[in-house]
């Protein structure tokens, strides 16, 4: 009980760095695609540093911090590949409208 009291005093920011990295890794390891330790830990690395390019997004665009938490844990779950492909997709819509 007071490693959740302990986490509840971190910044909103890292926690959701920390639960992107959290759960990509045991994405990676659930799905026993990639089973290397450099995917996993790459895999959470990237994960953890689109959680905190978007909580500067979320702090820029004035929404709450503890939406942080959420977007982290979604980033880990989706997959810095998944992730990549949507973006692509969306700014490749951008640029033929416009």
């Amino acid at each position: 009980m007071r490693v959740i009291e302990h986490f509840k005093d971190i910044p909103p920011s890292v926690q959701g760095v920390l639960m992107a990295v959290v759960i990509a890794i045991l994405r990676v390891v659930y799905d026993q695609k990639e089973t290397s330790i450099v995917r996993i830990i790459l895999e959470g690395a990237l994960c953890g540093s689109l959680a905190m390019t978007a909580s500067t997004a979320i702090e820029a665009l004035g929404y709450d911090q503890n939406w942080v938490i959420f977007f982290g844990g979604m980033i880990g779950f989706i997959g810095s590949t998944t992730i990549r492909a949507i973006a692509i997709k969306m700014i490749g819509q951008k640029v033929m409208k416009g």
